[in-house]
């Protein structure tokens, strides 16, 4: 347990970070993108979410073992916070979105017609919202009739009305976040995929007459294809953290054996690393991540002054500073 905390603990403060620069790279190249109308909401909002998660994670395990657990205020910290159900409503809402967010590339690639047509912005606003609603919903309840403090222990999850009830809850939580994922992912990528590479034919069989068409609509797809296979990454990486934890509870839940052992904490870790990892996929993967992490370490570097005095002119100046230049003009 005490490794376990700390190991959390410092994946959740690097996930801040590396979450905050990614959240600053997308909302940078989406700004540019606004008049080409190629701004795509659900994927920021993806990494709001992991960041979101990666904050609870550090105020949960930083000062759940300080918490006075009297009261009123001891029952609140005990369901949200000592229980982690803060914790894991920002990482089911993650998963949700990750699922809306696959849906939403597949309308628009297999389905582009009838989704220019129907998919509005604010459905996309209201996917949004959902995804924090049904994350609570799937939660909270449940853990505000199970969890109880007695002598100032909290007791999360603990007094259920039968097992089979239990068993049920188990059930659905399972298909929900674990076989609901996978058959989203494997049906929309599947299909996506054959759709962008029939594409892809197509416009290479084209004549040269009408080259520079092409030239465009090759990069359009290439721009698309790249993000697709950045969510698909984003995906197969979900499945890797998350089904080793499910399968785990799941188990544990049957055998109504308890799962504070040893194979908890790796299970739980792999979880929790989840939205930590994500960033560094779209810092590799995302080609308009990259530009501006790479312009705003160009620029950094070019902005550190080397102050030198010139006895000609009062004062000084600094002239080791490079002004910054655009990443695609930058001196190597």
């Amino acid at each position: 347990m005490f490794y376990f905390r700390y190991a959390v603990l410092a994946s959740g403060i690097f996930g801040i970070a590396a979450n905050s620069l990614l959240l600053y790279a997308l909302i940078s190249h989406n700004a540019q993108q606004a008049k080409k109308r190629a701004i795509n909401l659900l994927i920021i909002h993806q990494n709001i979410v992991d960041l979101t998660c990666c904050f609870l994670l550090v105020i949960t395990y930083s000062s759940a073992d300080k918490m006075e657990l009297t009261g009123m205020l001891g029952y609140f910290l005990c369901t949200f916070f000592v229980s982690e159900t803060a914790t894991y409503c920002a990482l089911y809402a993650s998963v949700i979105n990750l699922m809306i967010l696959t849906v939403e590339r597949y309308l628009k690639i297999v389905h582009p017609f009838w989704s220019k047509k129907n998919l509005k912005r604010w459905m996309i606003y209201t996917a949004m919202a959902l995804v924090w609603i049904i994350a609570k919903m799937l939660l909270v309840p449940v853990v505000l009739t199970t969890t109880v403090v007695e002598d100032g222990f909290c007791l999360p999850y603990f007094k259920w009305e039968s097992p089979t009830v239990q068993a049920i809850y188990g059930a659905i939580m399972a298909f929900v976040f674990i076989i609901l994922p996978l058959i989203t992912f494997i049906y929309c990528y599947g299909r996506i995929v054959v759709v962008m590479k029939r594409q892809m034919r197509v416009m290479a069989g084209h004549n040269e007459a009408s080259s520079q068409m092409n030239a465009s609509q090759v990069q359009s797809k290439r721009i698309k294809w790249n993000i697709i296979k950045t969510m698909i990454i984003v995906s197969v990486t979900f499945v890797i953290c998350w089904f080793p934890s499910n399968i785990y509870i799941m188990t544990a839940d049957v055998t109504q054996e308890l799962s504070l052992n040893v194979g908890y904490y790796p299970t739980v870790f792999m979880a929790y690393l989840n939205p930590c990892i994500n960033p560094f996929i779209y810092a590799i993967k995302h080609d308009g991540v990259k530009e501006k992490l790479a312009r705003l370490m160009i620029c950094q570097k070019c902005k550190r002054p080397t102050a030198v005095t010139d006895n000609s002119v009062r004062g000084t100046y600094n002239a080791g500073v490079t002004p910054c230049t655009p990443a695609g003009n930058a001196h190597p």
